[in-house]
This record gives structure tokens, sequence and C-alpha cells, in this order.
């Protein structure tokens, strides 16, 4: 996985992270279930990362 960083899109089209939320490792390999889950082989935690949407503002609107 060249070390947690990559550009490529990883198994089933999920973005690659770059490093753990929670203790910062970059150890990371994909998990099966949850669908789109990762595994950090440092502090052993399964989690997947999701994008809840924008915060757009007025000021983002105007031309």
């Amino acid at each position: 996985m060249n070390g947690g960083h990559s550009t490529d899109a990883g198994p089933e089209g999920r973005a690659v992270p770059f490093y753990c939320p929670y203790c910062g490792d970059e150890e990371l390999m994909p998990q099966a279930e949850p669908a789109g889950a990762w595994k950090c082989q440092a502090c052993r935690r399964v989690f997947t990362v999701r994008l809840a949407g924008l915060a757009l503002t007025e000021e983002d609107e105007q031309p």
C-alpha cells in the first residue's frame, strides 16, 4: 500500500486515508466489514470515513 500514502482509489473505489484518525499511524489495511472500512495495524481500530456534505455560506454563492 505504499506506506498508506496513495493517490489511487483503494479496493471497491474507496478513497485511501493517509493516517489513522485515532493514533495517527500510517499503516492501514482495507477491511471487508463494515463496507469501506480500514483497519489500523498499530492501534487495531477499524474505522470508516464518510463525507457528510458541504457547508456553503452566502459568500460562497455570490459571483
